[in-house]
C-alpha cells in the first residue's frame, strides 16, 4: 500500500536536490592586482571590508556613469558576480552580457560568456547556454574548463542528446562543486528518465569522492548516496542499497530521508521488524516535511504486515488526526500570506542573516510557523526568497547614497557641474525604481508559490487519508478484534 508513496518521495527528493544549490564564486579568478580605477578599488575596498551591499551601490552607481576606464570589463566581472552571489541571476545576466559582447580583454570576455552560460543553464534555459558556450575562444583555466564541460553535458542531456551528453562529460573531480553538482544531476537524470548505466557510474564515483573537508562537496556525496541508494530500491536491490543509504552522514540534513530509505530496504525483504527500527526512530524528529508525513503511514505499514494490528490502528488514527490538522493549519496559512502580514515577515532584517527563520517562527501572526519547514523544502520558494531579500538589503544600500548627492550637489556653483550631478542624481532614482519594482515582482511570486505549495501538500495528504483508511480496514481484516466506534 505505502510503496508507491514512497516511490513519489524519491521523485521529491531528486527534485530538490537537482535545484537547492546555489552558483558559487569565481572572486579568485578575478585579478585585482592591478586596478588602476578609484571607483572600482573604492568597491573592491569596501566589499572586502564586508559591505557587500555597499560596494555593489557604487558599483552599479560607477558602471552607469562609464566612470570604470579601463577596468570596466573588471569592475563588470565583479558587479556580476556579487549579483550572482545574492541570488539576483537576471541581473547578473544583464552584466554579463554587456561584457561579453564589448571589446576588451578576450579572457574576461570568455569568462563573462560562461558565467552567463552557467546562469542560464540554471534557469533551464538549455539551448540559450549551448550559444553561450560557442562564444568562448580563448584558454581557460583547468576549472573553468571543468564547468564548460559539465555546462554543455548537463545541457545536452537535458534536451534529450545523451550521447553527446556523456561525451561531453568532465572527470569527476571535487575541482569545482559547481561541476560536481551538476554532474550530480546528469547523473540522476540518465537513471530516472534514460535508464542509463552511466548515471550509476556517475553518482558512484562522485560518492567516492574523498573530500572531507569542503561542506558543499560533502552535501552532494551525501545527495548521491542517496539517490544510488533509492534507485536500487526501485529495483529491489536492498541490500546493495544499504551499502550507500548507510554512506549518509548522520549530521546530514538527508539523514532523515537516508532512515526512511533503510527501513524500505527491510521492508522489501519483509523483515518488518528491523525496518521499525528505523521508522520509530523518525517518529521521535521534527515530521512537518515530505519524509516526516511518509514515516507516519510507514510505521502502522509495518506494524500491521507484522501482525500488530491493534498498534498500527492506533498509529493510523493518530496520523488521520494530525494530517487533517495541518490541512485546517494550511488553509489559515494561505490567508495570512494574502494578507499584509507576510511582506512584514519576510522583509524583518535581524543583524545576523541566519536569525531570520528564528524571527518568523518567533512571530506570533506567522503562518502557521510549524509548517514553514515546508515552504523551505520548496527550492523555487528559497530562491525567490532570497533574491527578495537581497534586492531589500540592496534598495536600501542604494537610498543611503541619496544624502551623499545631495550634499556635494549643493556644494557645486558651476552649471555644467550641476547638471552632471542632477544626471548622477537621475540615474541612482532609476537603479532604485528598478529595486522597488523587482521587490513588487518577488512578492508577488512568493505568495504564489507558497500558496501552491501548501495546495500541492494538502493533495497528498488527501491522498494520505485515502491509504490510511485502506490501512485500517486491512488491519481489522487481519485482527481478532471488533472494529472500534468511528473506524
Amino acid at each position: 500500500m505505502i510503496w508507491p508513496t514512497k516511490l513519489r518521495l524519491t521523485t521529491l527528493f531528486l527534485c530538490l536536490a537537482s535545484s537547492a544549490f546555489s552558483l558559487g564564486s569565481h572572486a579568485k579568478e578575478i585579478n585585482f592586482k592591478d586596478i588602476e580605477n578609484l571607483s572600482l578599488g573604492h568597491a573592491y575596498y569596501t566589499y572586502q571590508n564586508g559591505d557587500q551591499y555597499q560596494a555593489i551601490a557604487m558599483l552599479m552607481a560607477a558602471d552607469a556613469n562609464k566612470r570604470l576606464g579601463k577596468d570596466a570589463q573588471l569592475g563588470q566581472l565583479f558587479l556580476a558576480e556579487n549579483f550572482t552571489q545574492l541570488g539576483l541571476y537576471n541581473k547578473a545576466i544583464e552584466v554579463y552580457e554587456r561584457t561579453g559582447r564589448q571589446p576588451g580583454s578576450r579572457s574576461n570576455r570568455d569568462q563573462a560568456w560562461l558565467e552567463e552560460a552557467k546562469l542560464v543553464l540554471q534557469q533551464g534555459k538549455y539551448n540559450q547556454a549551448l550559444a553561450l558556450l560557442n562564444n568562448i575562444q580563448s584558454n581557460l583555466t583547468y576549472t573553468q574548463e571543468t564547468e564548460l564541460k559539465t555546462t554543455r553535458a548537463r545541457a545536452l542531456v537535458e534536451i534529450g542528446q545523451v550521447k553527446e551528453a556523456i561525451e561531453a562529460m568532465p572527470k569527476i573531480s571535487d575541482t569545482s562543486a559547481w561541476a560536481l553538482y551538476h554532474s550530480f544531476n546528469i547523473g540522476v537524470r540518465l537513471i530516472e528518465d534514460h535508464r542509463n548505466k552511466n548515471g550509476a557510474v556517475i553518482l558512484h564515483q562522485i560518492s567516492r569522492l574523498r573530500n572531507t573537508t569542503n561542506n558543499e562537496i560533502q552535501a552532494i556525496k551525501d545527495q548521491a548516496n542517496l539517490a544510488l541508494g533509492f534507485s536500487l530500491l526501485k529495483i529491489n536491490k536492498p541490500q546493495k542499497a544499504r551499502t550507500y543509504l548507510e554512506n549518509v552522514r548522520l549530521k546530514s540534513h538527508l539523514s532523515n530521508i537516508a532512515l526512511l530509505g533503510m527501513g524500505w530496504s527491510y521492508s522489501i525483504e519483509e523483515n518488518y521488524e528491523q525496518a521499525l527500527v528505523f521508522w520509530l526512530e523518525l517518529q521521535d524528529r521534527p515530521y512537518t516535511t515530505a519524509y516526516g508525513y511518509e514515516t507516519m503511514l510507514a510505521v502502522p505499514y509495518a506494524l500491521s504486515k507484522a501482525g500488530a494490528f491493534n498498534q498500527a490502528i492506533r498509529y493510523y488514527k493518530a496520523a488521520q488526526e494530525r494530517i487533517q490538522a495541518d490541512t485546517n493549519d494550511m488553509n489559515e496559512a494561505k490567508k495570512k500570506i494574502n494578507s499584509d502580514l507576510f511582506p512584514a515577515l519576510i522583509s524583518a532584517m535581524p543583524e545576523e542573516e541566519t536569525l531570520w527563520l528564528s524571527h518568523w517562527q518567533n512571530s506570533p501572526e506567522a503562518p502557521e510557523k510549524h509548517l514553514l519547514p515546508l515552504l523551505l523544502d520548496n527550492p523555487e520558494f528559497q530562491a525567490t526568497l532570497r533574491e527578495y531579500r537581497s534586492l531589500l538589503q540592496l534598495d536600501t544600500q542604494v537610498a543611503s547614497l541619496e544624502p551623499e548627492i545631495a550634499r556635494v550637489e549643493s556644494l557645486l556653483k558651476t552649471t555644467p557641474t550641476e547638471a552632471e550631478v542632477a544626471r548622477l542624481h537621475l540615474q541612482y532614482q532609476t537603479i532604485s525604481q528598478q529595486t522597488k519594482k523587482g521587490l513588487e515582482q518577488q512578492l508577488a511570486l512568493l505568495r504564489k508559490q507558497a500558496i501552491n505549495t501548501f495546495s500541492r501538500y494538502q493533495a497528498q495528504l488527501n491522498d494520505y487519508t485515502e491509504q490510511i483508511s485502506f490501512g485500517i480496514a486491512l488491519a481489522i481484516e487481519g485482527g481478532t478484534f471488533k472494529a472500534e466506534e468511528g473506524l
